[in-house]
């Protein structure tokens, strides 16, 4: 985590441009162990400084993991207006990382992570033309540059349908790319959905074919 004392702020994806977007993780190189940051509810965004942010982790972790036994915790009235508040939790990620070298630029995928939708509304992820379907499969994510990608597929590439919500697939995003591209590595994360039937890889797109799915950009 920064140590920077330069407020910043953070606030929920998709309403504003901010320094940081909501829901935000930091999360351990092995995977096991995330501190999210969000905002409480009817608030959408406040400031804080990053070494204030540090600071509460090591409290969190200092209270709820270093004394026996260890547990989660949550510290809330954090930021400006007290309307932050910082969880931290157990992860058990079942993340696989492709040889070093593969990876797209860590910078480019901090993009992507940042900018894909994060809620907890639940989804009909399935084939494309199927009328259940709320979030068609192959779904790829990728910035103008195309290189870091997003994809989101299921056992039957193409031809699986599962439920679930875009929560727990940017929770293991963040996973794969904490544990992998950081690394210089790609990177995928199985058994996601309801059903375990889906899975989401960090990938170059550079080294990829994307003429099968639709690219949704940013910038």
């Amino acid at each position: 985590m920064s140590a920077y004392s330069i407020p910043q702020t953070f606030g929920e994806r998709g309403t504003g441009q901010y320094d940081g977007p909501l829901p935000f993780r930091y999360a351990s190189h092995d995977g096991l162990c995330a501190l999210d940051l969000a905002h409480a509810s009817g608030v959408l965004s406040d400031t804080i400084a990053p070494v204030d942010l540090k600071v509460a982790a090591r409290l969190l972790i200092s209270v709820c993991v270093a004394q026996a036994p260890s547990q989660g915790g949550l510290l809330t009235g954090l930021g400006r207006n007290k309307a932050l508040a910082l969880r931290l939790m157990p992860y058990k990620p079942t993340v696989t990382c492709g040889p070093e070298g593969s990876g797209p630029p860590w910078r480019s995928c901090r993009d992507i992570v940042d900018n894909m939708p994060a809620n907890n509304k639940k989804q009909v992820f399935g084939p494309r033309g199927d009328t259940r379907t709320t979030v068609p499969l192959p779904w790829r994510y990728t910035t103008t540059r195309q290189r870091c990608g997003v994809h989101v597929d299921g056992d039957e590439p193409g031809r699986t349908t599962d439920t679930g919500d875009w929560y727990k697939i940017w929770v293991a995003t963040n996973a794969v790319e904490f544990m992998c591209t950081q690394l210089g590595r790609n990177g995928t994360a199985v058994s996601l959905g309801d059903n375990k039937r889906l899975h989401v890889e960090l990938r170059d797109m550079q080294n990829s074919n994307t003429a099968d799915a639709e690219l949704i950009t940013t910038s």
